[in-house]
């Protein structure tokens, strides 16, 4: 039996008929998780020198050499153990592909969880255990997803560490330690889109455990999102065969030069990373005092928040949507709105609209 929860469809915020998202308006897109300040200024510099060169002429690098050697030492780790994408999302897709397509396989994940991941699961034709999270904290049920993990034999799991809607740690050690042992025969795959911001990684254990894989990307805290770079970082015997089947050159050679930039100037991540934290304790704490809001505890750059009213969701996206601010929401978690940390002034803008909303009494 599969345990699930509702149905995933369409993201809701600033999306057009083919739910696909716009971000070239001048909207405030409190709808994605991106890093509000931008990238170190040296990759600015990087990029201009690159084009400057004129070097794009030629092909780049087919393996990332440069950048996996150099992202390798950020880990302790050797430049096998990484095998870099178009993004994380790709990474995932040759997972599902070698795991769930090539040999048939099961995937299993916490719900709720992202949506697109486990959408893209499905897609491939894979059957998707789904295992509710905790109801009142969404903390991750150890026990249950074990079991429900052995009595359905799954062969590929994901989690997020922090989970992306809820923005809430899932996997302490002790918890990872009890998946890789207690469920050996299942590749546990841990996505840390967002662990830069919460200050954990599990990526130096895939050298002592062949059942692991850290998804990691320059798409958050590095502030790349739009040049798709990420990696799977797994045991040598696990990314060997990924490699040989990843398509050379995947990655352009623009954005190759703009990661390693990135890597270098690990004091701007610090930086950008200590501002962000700072940002969101004092949007967190202002989103607490409204009334119609329970916030959720988060260690990402965003914040899950319920409607104690569920009849003042479609109401207050309306008049977010007329203030040019969009906000992320699904259809299967009626009442609740993912909300990221933009800059200061733009959070206090939100938070505006927010206590407007409240004092007018537009709650049904």
């Amino acid at each position: 039996m599969t345990e699930k929860i509702g149905k995933i469809g369409k993201i809701e915020g600033i999306v057009d008929s083919d739910n696909t998202q716009r971000f070239d308006d001048d909207a405030l897109h409190f709808d994605a998780a991106i890093n509000p300040y931008g990238c170190s200024p040296r990759v600015v510099e990087a990029i201009e020198e690159f084009a400057r060169t004129r070097v794009y002429r030629f092909y780049g690098e087919p393996t990332a050499a440069v950048l996996r050697e150099r992202w390798a030492a950020r880990f302790d780790l050797a430049p096998d153990n990484f095998v870099v994408y178009n993004g994380a999302g790709e990474a995932l897709a040759w997972l599902f592909i070698t795991h769930l397509v090539m040999r048939k396989g099961r995937l299993i994940a916490p719900s709720p969880s992202y949506e697109r991941f486990i959408e893209a699961g499905r897609r491939v034709g894979a059957e998707v255990i789904e295992v509710p999270l905790e109801a009142d904290s969404f903390a991750l049920p150890v026990e249950r997803i074990i079991k429900a993990a052995r009595e359905n034999r799954a062969t590929l799991g994901l989690i997020s560490n922090p989970n992306n809607p809820t923005g809430n740690i899932l996997l302490s050690r002790e918890h990872l330690d009890r998946l890789l042992n207690e469920v050996p025969e299942c590749l546990w795959i841990v996505d840390e889109a967002y662990a830069d911001y919460a200050g954990i990684t599990f990526a130096p254990l895939v050298r002592e455990h062949k059942n692991l894989v850290v998804l990691r990307t320059f798409s958050k805290a590095y502030g790349l999102a739009g040049l798709r770079v990420g990696a799977a970082i797994a045991h040598r015997s696990v990314a060997a065969p990924l490699a040989a089947l990843r398509i050379p050159w995947c990655v352009n050679s623009l954005s190759l030069v703009a990661a390693c930039a990135a890597l270098e100037d690990h004091a701007y991540l610090e930086e950008t990373v200590a501002r962000i934290r700072h940002d969101c304790a004092e949007f967190g704490e202002r989103l607490s005092e409204i009334s119609y809001l329970k916030i959720y505890p988060s260690a990402a750059n965003f914040f899950l928040l319920q409607l104690t009213v569920l009849n003042d969701e479609q109401r207050l996206k309306q008049i977010l949507i007329e203030g040019n601010m969009r906000v992320r929401s699904r259809p299967d978690m009626p009442g609740y709105i993912r909300v990221t940390s933009l800059l200061p002034q733009d959070n206090r803008r939100f938070l505006a609209v927010l206590r407007e909303f409240e004092a007018h009494g537009e709650k049904v």
